[in-house]
Parts: C-alpha cells; sequence; structure tokens
C-alpha cells in the first residue's frame, strides 16, 4: 500500500516538474518573439523618421532657394533702369502702343461702368408715391376708361409748377383719344423723352383747376404755394384728370376770384380753343360788331365761349342746339335759336335730306352769314352750308382734325420717327420747346380768359360733376347731344 502511494506522488510530480518546464519554455518563446518584434518596430521606426526627415529637410531647402529666387527677381524687376528697359522695348513699335492705349481705355471704361453699376445697384428703393387718376387702359375695349393709381409726376424742368388737382373738365377730344386718337405721333415722341413714361395707363382731361403745391426753383411765373390756379394741356400730352399734375409754368395761371374750381375747370381748353379761332379770323369787339354769325351745337364747350364773346362783341349770333338747352342758350346771348327735337344732328347736314331737315329749312329763311362755327364732330357737307354764307363768307371748323398719322404703316411711322428725332435734336440745340399741333396754350391766353370772367364777359356753363368713380356716367353724358357746356370730375 504504502509503495502504491510512492509511485502514484512519483507520478504526480513528474507531472507538475514536466507542466512547470512547458511552461517556462513557453514563457521563454513568448519574450523571445515579444523582444524581436521590438527591436523590429523600432527599427522600422527609426527608419521611417529617418526618411520623413530627409523628406521635410528637401523642401524646406527647395522652399529656401524658391524664396532666395524670388527675391532676386523682385530686386530685377523693381530696378528702375530695368523696368525702363523693359517698357522702351515694348513700345519700341506703334502696334504695340495703340495696344496698351486701347487696354488703358478699356479699363478706365470697365472701372467706370462698374463703379456706377455698382452704385446703381446700391441705391435705395424708395417706394414709388402714387395718386389716383382717370385713365384709358387700352385703345380697343369700350370699357377702357376707369380709375386707377398711376405714380405721381415728377419736375422734368426746374421751372415746372407742381398743382393738387381740385377739378378736371373730360371733353370729346379725350373719348377719341381713350380709343387712339394721335396715338402714333404719341408713341414717337415718348420714345425720345429723356424719362421713362409708358404708354398706358393714359391720364385723360385736358383742362383743370386746383391749387400749386410745389414751384420750381427757376420758375418765374409769380406763383406761389396755396395760389389757385388753372391750367390745360394738349391732346399728345398726359391728361391732368388726376389727384396731382406737373406742368410747365407758360401754360398755368391764376384761376379767376369769381367762381369756383368746378366751374374753373370748363374753360382753359375750350376757351383756348374758341379764343384762338376768334384771334385767327380777326373777330374782336371792334370787328364783331353786325356780322352774322351762325355756331353749330352752341351748347358744346366751344360754342358756348364763341356765343358769348361775340355776342357781348355785338354780333348777330344764330345757335342750334336741342331743345333742353334753349334756356341755356338764350342766356349766354343767342338771338336766335335753331332747335332739334331729335338726338342725332348727322341727317340735319347732307344735301339729300333738304325736303326733310327741319335745319335747312330754318337756314333758307334767314340771312346768310358771314362765319359759320362747327363745334362738335359730325358728317359735314361743306360745299353744301356755303350756299348760306355771304360772298366772303367763312366756314370756322372748331373741332381737333383726324390726326393721319394713326393710319401710317412701317414706312410712314419710319419716316415720322426720323420727323420727330430732328424736331427734339433742333429744340435741344435752340433751347425751344417742341409744338406737335393743336391750338395754342399758354398762360397769356389763360389770362385773357380770367379777365373776361372777371368782368363777367364770359359765363361758366357746367352742366355736370360727377365723382372718379363715376366715369363711366360721365363719359356718356359727354356724348349724348343733350350735353351742355362742360362735364367736370371733382377730386375734393
Amino acid at each position: 500500500m504504502d509503495a502504491a502511494k510512492q509511485r502514484v506522488g512519483d507520478v504526480v510530480g513528474a507531472v507538475k516538474n514536466n507542466l512547470s518546464m512547458a511552461t517556462e519554455s513557453g514563457l521563454r518563446v513568448v519574450r523571445q518573439y515579444s523582444d524581436e518584434g521590438r527591436t523590429l518596430a523600432l527599427r522600422t521606426l527609426s527608419e521611417a523618421n529617418s526618411e520623413a526627415g530627409t523628406v521635410v529637410r528637401n523642401a524646406w531647402s527647395s522652399f529656401i532657394q524658391l524664396v532666395q529666387r524670388l527675391k532676386t527677381s523682385a530686386r530685377e524687376v523693381l530696378d528702375p533702369s530695368v523696368l525702363y528697359e523693359e517698357l522702351r522695348i515694348f513700345f519700341r513699335d506703334e502696334i504695340a502702343r495703340n495696344n496698351a492705349f486701347a487696354i488703358l481705355i478699356g479699363l478706365g471704361f470697365g472701372t467706370t461702368g462698374g463703379f456706377m453699376l455698382g452704385m446703381w445697384l446700391a441705391r435705395p428703393h424708395l417706394p414709388t408715391p402714387i395718386m389716383k387718376s382717370i385713365a384709358s387702359t387700352s385703345f380697343r375695349d369700350p370699357d377702357n376708361v376707369v380709375v386707377c393709381q398711376t405714380a405721381v409726376p415728377q419736375f422734368q424742368s426746374a421751372s415746372d409748377i407742381l398743382v393738387r388737382v381740385r377739378a378736371a373738365s373730360l371733353n370729346r377730344i379725350d373719348r377719341r383719344i381713350a380709343f387712339g386718337y394721335g396715338r402714333t405721333l404719341r408713341r414717337m415722341i415718348r420714345t425720345y423723352n429723356s424719362t421713362y413714361d409708358p404708354e398706358l395707363p393714359l391720364v385723360l382731361g385736358r383742362s383743370c383747376a386746383g391749387i400749386v403745391e410745389a414751384v420750381g426753383t427757376a420758375s418765374k411765373s409769380g406763383l406761389e404755394i396755396g395760389d389757385e390756379v388753372w391750367l390745360a394741356t394738349h391732346w399728345y400730352e398726359p391728361g391732368v384728370a388726376s389727384e396731382f399734375v406737373v406742368v410747365p409754368e407758360t401754360r398755368v395761371s391764376r384761376k379767376p376770384f369769381l367762381i369756383g374750381f368746378e366751374g374753373a375747370a370748363s374753360l382753359p381748353y375750350s376757351g383756348s380753343i374758341a379764343l384762338n379761332l376768334l384771334d385767327e379770323h380777326n373777330l374782336t369787339e371792334h370787328t364783331c360788331k353786325g356780322r352774322q354769325i351762325l355756331v353749330q351745337d352752341a351748347c358744346s364747350p366751344v360754342g358756348c365761349v364763341i356765343t358769348q364773346l361775340v355776342h357781348k362783341w355785338g354780333a348777330h349770333v344764330t345757335a342750334t342746339c336741342h331743345t333742353r338747352s334753349v334756356p341755356v342758350i338764350n342766356n349766354l346771348g343767342a338771338a336766335d335759336i335753331i332747335t332739334f327735337d331729335n338726338e342725332h344732328f348727322r341727317s340735319n347736314f347732307i344735301d339729300v335730306n333738304v325736303e326733310k331737315s327741319n335745319f335747312i329749312n330754318e337756314l333758307t329763311s334767314r340771312p346768310k352769314f358771314h362765319y359759320i362755327f362747327l363745334t362738335t364732330r359730325l358728317g359735314y357737307d361743306y360745299k353744301f352750308l356755303e350756299k348760306f354764307l355771304t360772298k366772303d363768307g367763312v366756314i370756322v371748323d372748331a373741332v381737333e382734325p383726324e390726326q393721319s398719322t394713326d393710319d401710317y404703316g412701317v414706312v410712314g411711322r419710319f419716316f415720322l420717327g426720323t420727323y420727330v428725332r430732328c424736331r427734339k435734336v433742333a429744340a435741344v440745340l435752340f433751347r425751344t420747346s417742341v409744338d406737335w399741333g393743336g391750338t395754342h396754350l399758354c398762360h397769356l391766353v389763360l389770362e385773357r380768359l380770367a379777365g373776361f370772367v372777371n368782368d363777367e364777359t364770359l359765363k361758366t356753363v357746367v352742366d355736370r360733376v360727377y365723382t372718379p368713380n363715376e366715369v363711366e356716367r360721365a363719359l356718356e353724358h359727354i356724348c349724348s347731344e343733350k350735353s351742355i357746356g362742360s362735364t367736370i370730375i371733382s377730386f375734393r
């Protein structure tokens, strides 16, 4: 038993010794490989550092050499003698000089243009002030005249006047303008304006009355802020049926002190037409006495003025009008009145209707006339009307004539554009304004009219006063043969 235990102990001891020896041997191998790996890693790292250092040193050396070359080149380039020699060689021929000059000019224009463009882009974008206006938005739509918002006009000259409009008159010419009257010439004129002026919406209204809001620094009119004025404008210019209007000082004058804004708005345009026609035919207070004068449609704005003035100057006035207008025309001074019960006068002016025309029969029974004033746009037969004139009698047409330019084609518009451009250039050279036709409008004529009103020689005739929102009704009334005097739009 003891012997068996002894053998078992010997075996266990031998196993322990073998395990101990195997463990020591494994550790020895691990330590050996570990030492070899560390040695290899250190050798590799040392070699990498050595190569990186070499690369860095080479790069630094190259950078130092580049800096040295740049310094040397800079000294050579900035040397005045070297610069002079290079420039002398470059500019030794004419081609090089021309190219250099062109380059300098291009740089100058480019720099200036870039600066101006930058200033324009950097400008403050202020909101454009707007106002209420009666304007045409197209030339074809039957409902093209509306109340719309338009930009407040700006001064075009240092002598312009800004007027706050209190009342404006609408005439039959405004209806024609709304459907394209004079659009071709107006478009050409606007093309050569110094400021952008859109074609539509086109403000209507030929005359107005209001209060001065601002006066140009170069104005010599004597007008001051707060003065009550009236004014008129040509058919080819923007109208005045708006809350504000800018007008040259030569086109505005103090309104008569005896009448209000509505009455004053009725006279400037129609009164200027009447005075110009009377002056043109030498009809004055000294030459009218005893004259036989026929005023066709004496209840039109122009007819009202002519009837009153020639009557005051001693002429015998025969007037035509609608039946409802008889009391008004009689009050204006017409000694003889031919009335119509129908609303259409056209049939009364045609030769073939002699037997049916009350108008022709009435004229036949009266003395012959020295002057026949036609104040509304109808199909007149001039040759037939000459039968009722004296030997030296004259037919005077007070209606704005048709514009032949409205029917121009491409060729006609080309020559028209050339004509407009030449007149614009001439106006700039001689410092004058261009008159494109129509009646003469100026402050002197307005002052004469104001004198007639203030001494009660001339009365204003206002048929209806509308608000801007009633512009459709106003235009419908203007076109009616029953209208009397002027139709007014009030901006109060």
